[in-house]
């Protein structure tokens, strides 16, 4: 009778873990969202918090937005952006978006770089990487680049995000890549330009560059970044809005409504989330007792401060814990660690720093004195 019924007991049971193991990933902290992207992620800069995500590590094109990690890279090698120089001949006609670059014509760097950033310029990536030590080469710095920020799911075969076999990103390696990029003052200049005017050339007329980002005209709080689009890698966007003291950076690729996604899952972010600072950079804690010393206490200060995004429904369950002892004994070195704060979430440490000394204190004690001569001379 037992084996008869094995099967379906089996069954029921593999039923149950799965019921089980369903609820209890509901219940438990989760990023994960619902998404029309194939990936995405929203990330909070200034800390390189995940707040959502979808599919964030896996690998697809990311069409223009390449020109993100073009661009700060950019910015970086060139050591003069208004230097004018005659753009190579193989930025000449490449396909896709351009700002049709002719052959033979003087611009500078910056002027390159809004062309890039502004109306997605193919012919811009190409003559900026000409530039600056030829396409080979840049390229070559590009992955060089990326693999310096500890980025694993990340290869670049050009400049402007064309379609390549070995050509991706992750929604994930692209917010961090971003993330770098906003802490450049000319580089967020650049991508936060709703409308920019490339002067007359040698060889051409003015040209009139607007942002593809739409939601830069429509966010007041929108501080850029990229489209990008390929038949391959779909509709794709990188958007950062900046609030609250928060650096949202919202990735989505292969998502066909890019900029009404990005503004959801911004705005999502901004009702959900708020910046905690739980502990000061520099702030007097208390003082403590000290025993043996012409002192009778001394001050205590924490060194770097933490702040971090939190769920706003989740404020009640973090605490602060400061460390210290009923006393200390002299001698003391000013800057001397004497104990520790912990930030705690839910009864786990998620962050843990050294309290400090903000002077110090002699051994008035005969017997100390007199070791410590003996110490040093004999």
């Amino acid at each position: 009778m037992y084996k008869k019924y094995l099967g379906l007991i089996y069954i029921v049971i593999a039923f149950l873990i799965v019921v089980f193991n369903n609820s209890f990933h509901v219940c438990a902290f989760d990023t994960s969202v619902l998404s029309s992207a194939k990936a995405m992620v929203v990330l909070e800069g200034y800390t390189d918090t995940v707040l959502y995500s979808k599919n964030m590590d896996v690998t697809l094109p990311m069409a223009s937005t390449t020109k993100i990690i073009t661009c700060i890279l950019a910015i970086e090698k060139c050591d003069d952006l208004d230097e004018k120089f005659v753009v190579s001949d193989n930025a000449i006609g490449i396909e896709g978006t351009s700002i049709y670059l002719k052959s033979g014509e003087s611009m500078s760097m910056r002027d390159l770089l809004y062309g890039l950033m502004l109306a997605s310029g193919n012919d811009c990536a190409v003559a900026i990487a000409e530039r600056l030590g030829g396409t080979y080469d840049f390229v070559h710095d590009m992955n060089s680049f990326v693999e310096s920020l500890n980025l694993k799911n990340t290869h670049f075969d050009n400049p402007h995000g064309l379609d390549s076999d070995t050509h991706y990103t992750s929604a994930y390696d692209l917010a961090m890549i971003t993330s770098y990029a906003l802490k450049n003052t000319v580089f967020r200049e650049i991508v936060s330009t709703e409308r920019y005017v490339i002067p007359s050339t040698n060889v051409y007329k003015s040209r009139y560059l607007k942002h593809k980002n739409r939601l830069l005209f429509t966010d007041n709080n929108c501080v850029g970044v990229k489209t990008g689009f390929t038949d391959n890698a779909g509709r794709c966007l990188v958007n950062a809005h900046e609030e609250n003291g928060m650096q949202i950076i919202s990735v989505v690729l292969n998502c066909q409504p890019m900029f009404e996604e990005c503004d959801r899952l911004t705005k999502m972010a901004v009702d959900k989330y708020m910046m905690k600072e739980f502990i000061k950079p520099y702030n007097y804690v208390s003082s403590v007792d000290i025993e043996d010393s012409k002192k009778s206490n001394i001050g205590v200060i924490t060194i770097g401060g933490y702040s971090t995004p939190i769920l706003k429904s989740e404020e009640n369950n973090y605490e602060v814990r400061y460390n210290l002892p009923d006393k200390l004994v002299a001698p003391i070195d000013l800057n001397e660690i004497v104990g520790t704060v912990d930030v705690i979430y839910n009864g786990k440490i998620v962050y843990s720093g050294d309290l400090i000394t903000i002077e110090g204190a002699t051994n008035n004690d005969i017997k100390y004195l007199f070791d410590n001569i003996i110490d040093r001379w004999f």
